[in-house]
């Protein structure tokens, strides 16, 4: 008896699961040999490339691709192999929702390497997509980013498997209402922390003033930011609080502004007046830190104490301190002129009551 007797002697129903099983293991040694070709052909080269040139795009690439491509050939084997068997219905069923789900996860991981991919950095996040990103809001824009991916995938996978997410859902969103609510004040300076760093007002190093406090930023930080007075106070201010103020940054002035009302008392002629304003006028000029073009001197009003002279210009100095040196110098000078001219400065003068000695 040869052995084509055998197998014509057993049961055609035998024969045929045999045959299914033979074809199902063909088929998961050729799944098998294509994640090795694929190893072969894509990943090893790229490897390959990436050790040889100096750019790291070759092993971003990589990174991104390798473990979905494997969770799709397994799910791809999956498939095959449940046709080739023809299992029942509910293996079937079970199948192509394992199958579904590790391409759901294929797809997410792709996305979730993307995330690390285009925002390792801001200068490469703004190269790749456009998007300017400070450098210190980026690892929360990541993290932030990685969370909805994985929210997503999870419920997308438990619609896979027939569960109902809007019970979930639901749950989720009174326990964020109610955690939200616990966490006001935290979530608030979070907030107000992110608008510091992305509108940057300020910075460490700069000098602000608010309806609140006014003195040196010396640090920003998640919660709040601190600030040192002219008086070496040191305040302690919630971002949420800081976030919402109108912010004088001194430190950001590119020039300085003279602004000064000049009273002459009424004794001065009119010739007296001009000869003060032309001097002032060429005393001005002649300081190479005032912009020449904004100075203003004008006779403005005859004031309650004196005839009033508009005084303006625009000096060069943003450094406070080296302003009130020129402005100083300058107001000695408009004082010398002053004494030259044999003029006076106008004072306040209030009527005041004697009774009469009894």
């Amino acid at each position: 008896m040869n052995l084509t007797d055998i197998w014509n002697q057993i049961p055609e129903s035998f024969r045929e699961n045999v045959a299914r099983v033979l074809l199902a293991l063909l088929a998961f040694v050729l799944i098998w040999l294509l994640r090795r070709l694929l190893a072969r052909v894509v990943v090893v080269p790229l490897r390959a490339l990436a050790k040889r040139s100096n750019a790291t795009w070759d092993e971003v690439v990589l990174d991104i691709v390798t473990v979905p491509a494997r969770l799709l050939i397994i799910a791809f084997g999956l498939l095959v192999g449940a046709e080739i068997l023809r299992v029942d219905l509910g293996t079937s069923v079970f199948i192509v929702h394992l199958a579904r789900t590790l391409i759901i996860i294929a797809v997410l991981t792709a996305a979730y390497r993307v995330v690390d991919a285009l925002a390792p950095s801001s200068n490469r996040l703004f190269r790749m997509t456009g998007l300017t990103i400070n450098e210190r809001l980026l690892p929360f824009a990541r993290t932030a980013t990685k969370l909805i991916l994985i929210a997503v995938a999870l419920v997308i996978v438990l619609q896979e498997w027939g569960y109902d997410v809007s019970g979930l859902v639901a749950g989720l969103g009174l326990g964020g209402l109610a955690f939200s609510l616990a966490a006001k004040d935290t979530v608030e300076n979070l907030f107000g922390f992110t608008t510091i760093v992305g509108d940057q007002p300020f910075i460490v190093g700069e000098y602000i003033k608010t309806p609140d406090v006014e003195g040196t930023v010396e640090h920003v930080g998640i919660r709040s930011t601190r600030i040192r007075q002219p008086d070496q106070a040191y305040v302690i201010i919630p971002n949420s609080k800081l976030a919402s103020a109108p912010i004088l940054n001194w430190a950001r002035l590119s020039k300085r502004w003279y602004n000064m009302t000049l009273r002459v008392t009424y004794d001065a002629s009119r010739q007296d007046i001009m000869k003060l304003m032309e001097q002032i006028k060429v005393m001005l000029e002649a300081r190479e830190l005032v912009q020449a073009d904004t100075i203003v001197v004008n006779f403005v009003n005859f004031g309650d104490f004196g005839f009033e002279i508009l005084v303006r210009a625009y000096i060069d100095l943003p450094n406070w301190g080296e302003f009130t040196r020129e402005k100083e110098v300058i107001n000695l000078e408009i004082m010398r002129i002053f004494e030259e001219l044999g003029l006076k400065i106008a004072f306040p003068a209030r009527p005041m009551y004697v009774p009469p000695a009894s």
